[in-house]
């Protein structure tokens, strides 16, 4: 059995907000660190139960979880990355990608291209935005 990467009690983390298919708002929330090791997720619409918000949030605690026992976070991503459901479409709010197929997604690919270097799946390159560190394309919300 692994051991479990204790992490510090106070630590940053960068939040990117965007907008799905104009009906559902991510946040996005990763402790910053060349390899994070915790994820937050919080989703807002007319449509979100409170099942659904609680969904998100289990998924982002076992995200955290298998990333704080080693989990690759390249294996993660390629998890998510792919989902094909509703809500899905047009991105708003995120400089490297412009549309998804379902809110995982989305999450998929933004930990793939923002921390694996996978820009084989963001549809804006990193010379197109006007970042300078790799992953300052992320806004604060």
């Amino acid at each position: 059995m692994s051991t479990r990467l204790v992490l510090p009690n106070r630590r940053n983390h960068i939040t990117q907000k965007v907008k799905v298919a104009g009906q559902r708002t991510l946040y996005l929330s990763v402790h910053d660190d060349e390899r994070p090791a915790e994820v937050f997720l919080r989703v807002k619409g007319r449509d979100c139960s409170s099942e659904l918000i609680g969904l998100y949030d289990v998924i982002a605690r076992l995200m955290s979880l298998a990333l704080q026992y080693g989990a690759p976070l390249e294996k993660v991503g390629d998890l998510l990355a792919g989902a094909k459901f509703a809500p899905c479409g047009s991105v708003v709010g995120h400089d490297r990608l412009k549309s998804c197929t379902s809110l995982p997604d989305l999450i998929g690919r933004h930990l793939l291209v923002e921390y694996c270097g996978r820009e084989d799946l963001a549809h804006a390159s990193a010379s197109m935005t006007s970042s300078k560190h790799p992953r300052s394309t992320l806004s604060n919300a």
